[in-house]
């Protein structure tokens, strides 16, 4: 008798162990879990709801190259050319990196029961970009003193190699549409917009060097100092010729068309055409954000004022290219037109120019890489605008960013216009608006 009482305590013991792994029930508060006969927790009286399950989705993965490797979450999943796994249900990032090309960043989402296919394509680089981790910043020039000290200042560059690339939407705003291939001969592109020190050193130039690289349609003697008149924006003023204080490393504001352009021509580089732009920014795989297709405000800087380029690492391009959401948006060099495909470069006379990428004051649906502000005047001023600057030649090889006195390259003029736009004449006047330093761009006068 006493060894059956014992026994049949030891099974009322397991039982009472094994209980809240069979439990269908859970607390909203406490998280406790109950079998299904109980409906209020004993421990604050909530009432009790269905226990969640550790769902989970299947998900299918094609890759190409077979020989890219595969992580999700950070986590290495083996390889091509194609895998099945089991993933649980929410948000997950996948990386692929192969020898000799792109690397590939995606963020997506996943159901319960809802199988969800997921298509790898790796992008391969020219022969001469070529390596484990291209794309990547291009080796350092020479070594000569001119040379060093042009590394020293001019920001890097990253690599976008010739293809054909998918743009726009069919989700987005009617003048977003269709979707379309675009063919690029490649490109290089700032990796963050240009900062106020950067835009401080060609302000000292031109000062003492004479206007040498500005636009033929700018305006005669015009003064490229960001400022404006409206009391709010002056904090980003820069008055007296100067950046704001500690702003040395935040991106450069107040700045119009023509701004934007001597710099980047100062620099021997250009203004990048809205197709480069989306390019660069969602790697040309028809992406909603540049890490992926959920909108995440820990990967943009959407908020109060304008911060440090490079901030948000997390919300690199696939190409690695920073802040392309958020932040600041950009001028581009193509004239607006309701349907991009006809879009043209803007050339200081031909409609207005298209700004891109959203900025600190923007929502979500502002900073997706299909996204096209309203057209501007190119004599509009924003606390929310900037610029980033493309070559056609590799850094090493720009004769600019120095400061005058060690400067000897003739000016450069703009660089011929990309493949992503066409190079049609110039045929009207852009119409004058007045210069805004408002918020949103799509609102700002």
């Amino acid at each position: 008798m006493p060894v059956t009482i014992r026994w049949s305590l030891g099974i009322v013991i397991l039982w009472g162990m094994l209980l809240p792994a069979f439990a269908l029930k859970e607390c909203p508060a406490c998280r406790k879990s109950f079998d299904d006969g109980v409906n209020f927790c004993p421990f604050d009286g909530k009432t009790l709801q269905p226990k969640a399950s550790q769902a989970q989705g299947p998900v299918e993965i094609v890759i190409n190259p077979a020989t890219a490797s595969i992580a999700i979450d950070g986590l290495p999943r083996g390889g091509g050319p194609r895998l099945t796994l089991d993933l649980p249900v929410g948000e997950h990032r996948l990386e692929a990196a192969a020898p000799g090309y792109a690397p590939f960043r995606l963020s997506f989402s996943v159901v319960a029961g809802q199988p969800l296919r997921l298509s790898v394509e790796l992008v391969p680089l020219p022969a001469s970009a070529a390596g484990p981790t291209a794309p990547s910043v291009p080796a350092s020039p020479e070594p000569n003193p001119t040379a060093a000290l042009a590394a020293r200042l001019d920001q890097a560059m990253v690599q976008i190699p010739a293809g054909t690339y998918l743009l726009g939407s069919d989700r987005g705003n009617p003048d977003e549409r269709p979707l379309r291939r675009v063919k690029t001969a490649g490109f290089w592109i700032d990796v963050h917009e240009v900062t106020c020190a950067q835009y401080q050193r060609f302000l000292d130039d031109i000062r003492k060097m004479g206007h040498r690289h500005c636009h033929p349609a700018e305006p005669p003697n015009k003064d490229h100092t960001p400022f404006h008149t409206y009391a709010w924006a002056l904090r980003f003023s820069w008055l007296g010729g100067r950046p704001p204080a500690k702003m040395e490393d935040h991106p450069v504001v107040l700045v119009d068309w023509f701004d934007a352009a001597a710099y980047a021509a100062w620099a021997g580089k250009r203004l990048p055409t809205e197709d480069e732009w989306e390019i660069a920014a969602g790697g040309g795989r028809g992406l909603d954000y540049p890490w992926g297709n959920n909108f995440s405000p820990d990967l943009c800087n959407v908020g109060d004022y304008p911060v440090r380029v490079g901030a948000f690492p997390g919300g690199a391009s696939p190409w690695g290219v920073l802040d392309m959401a958020g932040n600041v948006a950009e001028w581009t060099a193509t004239a607006y037109e309701p349907d991009a495909r006809d879009g043209k470069l803007f050339g200081g006379r031909y409609g207005q120019p298209i700004i891109r990428g959203g900025s600190w004051d923007d929502e979500s649906r502002g900073c997706r890489v299909s996204a096209r502000d309203v057209h501007r005047s190119p004599f509009y001023r924003s606390t929310t605008v900037g610029f980033r600057c493309v070559s056609d030649v590799p850094p090493s090889s720009l004769p600019s960013g120095l400061p005058s006195d060690l400067q000897n390259a003739p000016a450069v003029e703009n660089g011929a216009p990309g493949a992503a736009a066409s190079s049609s004449p110039a045929i009207a006047p852009a119409p004058a608006t007045t210069p805004g330093a408002s918020g949103k761009p799509a609102r700002a006068p």
